[in-house]
């Protein structure tokens, strides 16, 4: 079960942004405060971060109280009181919190968390690992999916029903009567498992009138009870009101932060990067829930505007700020900052679209915090069980050809169903094709010189058409048994499912319903934080 690690170089669809912040960290420093790969850089990033008792303790008030109510393990308290007393830094990692805990990345940013917190504490900085509920966020298609695997490798996906209301804070969202419908559909998947009540367990969660996000945090704890993993629903009234004070610089600040975002995304485009987030002029770093819809917050001349709902004055805003500070919720690019105000973050746990965030939201620390955590890769793994792990030696694949156009795997996978002899004679001629070539070519170049680019070529479109004839007689075959058709199936589902990353598809249970809930750990033994690379990880039992 070691890792087989894999370059992202090598991974389709990797942006130039995040493979230099991988394997050329010079060339991006100057966009974030440290380099997550250099020994001393989170003990510098720790010696930033200021002892505010009184945060500390108000903040772990909360977290305590949402812990429990979340069935949070001992603990998990325990590193509760580390951060009230303080005691310890913190790991920060988040996510949006999908159905049934989403895509199985989800579950990986959680293990990274966990691993660094336990490094970091090992070489001397006393490190909490915690983990943000995105519940603030509104978009409901993020969310509401979950796709697993069956033993034959066949996806299964359902969807939770969306409320009418489109711009709802998910966290908040009950789940109706279709739930136990799709959570009976989903335990269904694992009747076989020797562990099938267990896992039935983990997701009875999700039950009618219970929101999205008790539902998220019990099935987190229940799938890492004993790790001491701390949960953070920013929905809390005590926690915004901890971090109006921040909301209220990003207020007053706006016109300044706005300019500095710009000359950053100008100095990421001079680069050659992207920019991950891109705003209108008139947009603040904030939304406002607004009859229960959760809304930008844009300026104008005279104050301040929420789309539909008319224009609140500058002293309307900070009154209303000061009175309703749950009302108020940051954008993407301020909740790190917003995290980093409640927490003594030390770090942060980030995908690839989130590092390129930090590279625009670095400009926000410099003004309204003056600290910066150290960014972290979140781990990133394939999983292979042992059925494809058959399937890829009976076709003689590498993990890598999974990546492929579709019409070459099947060449290939069609070419080693072809009769031996045939095969082999296809070989055969196909080499001394090539040969009668080379010995050609050497005679035609001494009679005419002029000739050798018409050899050349013509010798790679006769070897051309020879191979196009051997996948056409690969192919055809392969139709007439419908097996291959059936494998590449398999192997694209369970691998490279839509085209992506088996991460940011397939839900975690898909693995759990084999191997078991104790794949969690044994997964998290194997997890190095931080790590460059993609990680394959061939399951071995």
């Amino acid at each position: 079960m070691e890792p087989h690690c894999i370059s992202f170089r090598e991974i389709p669809h990797s942006t130039r942004l995040f493979l230099d912040f991988l394997y050329d960290f010079p060339r991006v420093a100057h966009f974030y405060a440290w380099d997550p790969f250099a020994a001393d850089s989170f003990i510098r990033a720790a010696e930033r971060v200021p002892a505010d008792r009184m945060m500390r303790s108000a903040v772990a008030e909360v977290l305590a109280e949402q812990n429990r109510a979340y069935g949070a393990g001992p603990k998990t308290q325990e590193n509760i009181e580390r951060l009230r007393m303080g005691a310890a830094f913190a790991v920060v990692a988040g996510q949006q919190i999908g159905l049934f805990t989403g895509p199985s990345y989800t579950i990986y940013k959680a293990i990274t968390a966990l691993r660094l917190a336990e490094k970091l504490t090992a070489e001397g900085i006393p490190t909490v690992p915690l983990f943000w509920m995105a519940a603030e966020d509104h978009d409901v298609a993020e969310v509401n999916h979950c796709a697993v695997l069956d033993r034959q490798h066949h996806l299964h996906k359902w969807e939770h029903p969306a409320p009418p209301a489109r711009h709802v804070q998910v966290g908040g969202i009950l789940l109706g009567d279709e739930i136990a419908r799709i959570r009976q559909e989903l335990c269904a998947i694992w009747q076989y498992s020797v562990e099938a009540e267990e896992l039935d367990e983990l997701v009875r969660a999700y039950q009618p009138g219970a929101s999205y996000a008790e539902a998220f945090a019990r099935t987190l704890h229940g799938l890492l009870r004993e790790t001491g993993l701390v949960v953070v629903n920013p929905l809390d009234a005590r926690l915004l009101a901890l971090a109006a004070p921040l909301f209220r610089q990003a207020l007053e600040q706006g016109e300044t932060l706005q300019q500095r975002l710009a000359e950053r995304n100008s100095a990421l485009e001079r680069a050659g990067y992207h920019r991950q987030v891109r705003l209108r002029e008139s947009a603040t770093l904030l939304f406002l829930n607004v009859e229960g819809e959760r809304r930008p917050l844009r300026r104008q001349r005279n104050g301040f505007q929420v789309a539909n709902h008319g224009v609140l004055s500058r002293t309307e805003l900070r009154e209303m700020l000061h009175l309703h500070p749950e009302r108020f919720s940051p954008n993407v690019l301020l909740r790190p900052l917003t995290q980093d105000t409640l927490f003594p973050t030390v770090a942060y746990v980030a995908g690839p679209a989130e590092v390129a965030y930090f590279a625009q939201a670095s400009a926000l620390y410099d003004a309204l915090l003056g600290r910066m955590p150290v960014i972290v890769p979140r781990a990133s793994l394939t999983l292979v069980d042992r059925g494809l792990q058959r399937l890829l030696k009976r076709y003689q694949l590498a993990f890598l050809d999974v990546f492929q156009p579709r019409n070459a795997i099947f060449t290939r996978m069609a070419q080693s169903r072809l009769p031996r002899n045939l095969r082999r004679r296809l070989a055969v001629n196909e080499t001394k094709l090539t040969q009668m070539l080379a010995q050609l070519e050497p005679g035609i170049v001494r009679l005419d010189p002029t000739l050798q680019g018409a050899v050349g070529t013509a010798r790679r479109k006769m070897l051309y058409q020879f191979q196009k004839l051997s996948a056409k007689v690969a192919r055809s075959h392969a139709g007439r048994e419908e097996i291959v058709e059936r494998h590449l199936a398999r192997l694209s589902q369970a691998l490279y499912p839509e085209r992506s990353l088996q991460e940011r598809t397939i839900n975690i249970f898909s693995f759990l319903a084999q191997y078991g809930k104790d794949l969690i750990p044994r997964l998290a033994e194997r997890v190095h934080s931080p790590c460059r690379d993609h990680q394959v990880i061939y399951l071995d039992r």
